[in-house]
């Protein structure tokens, strides 16, 4: 090893087991992973909750109002199997995907023309974002993870 290297050797049992704790904890990515994933996962149901964040999304046009029959963007069917049901994570031992299986997300993530012909503009509401408020905690609950093993 080039350069300077300075060499310590601990000789505090419990100190040592913890460092060896960290060490295997951090050869194993995944559970870090699954917390990042809940978090956002969280965080995006917020988002539809609070009619998009930081900002609020566009509101409803007159016309989409009448065919919905109520003025909540994006919910549709709550849990129960709409876009914002329809989000989920999946962990890997190195990254976490958060995201939607419903085709019609791009759309609405983006914004663009839709319908037949894409006649009907569609503005973007994006709702996958994760929001500057939620990095305090997933730093805390990694540290948690990593210092004393528990998940929160």
């Amino acid at each position: 090893m080039a350069g300077t290297t300075i060499r310590i050797k601990i000789h505090d049992e419990q100190m040592t087991a913890t460092l060896g704790t960290i060490a295997k904890r951090c050869g194993n990515l995944l559970p870090a992973m699954q917390i990042i994933g809940e978090t956002v996962k969280a965080s995006v149901v917020e988002n539809f909750q609070a009619g998009g964040r930081p900002n609020g999304w566009q509101p409803l046009s007159p016309v989409t109002l009448v065919m919905k029959k109520g003025g909540s963007i994006l919910i549709g069917k709550g849990h129960a199997g709409g876009l914002m049901g329809s989000i989920h994570y999946e962990a890997e031992n190195n990254a976490v995907m958060v995201g939607t299986n419903k085709i019609y997300a791009a759309i609405h993530q983006f914004g663009g023309e839709a319908g037949r012909g894409k006649k009907v503009k569609t503005p973007a509401r994006p709702f996958l974002m994760v929001q500057d408020e939620n990095w305090p905690e997933i730093k805390e609950q990694l540290e948690e993870y990593i210092i004393v093993g528990d998940l929160l």
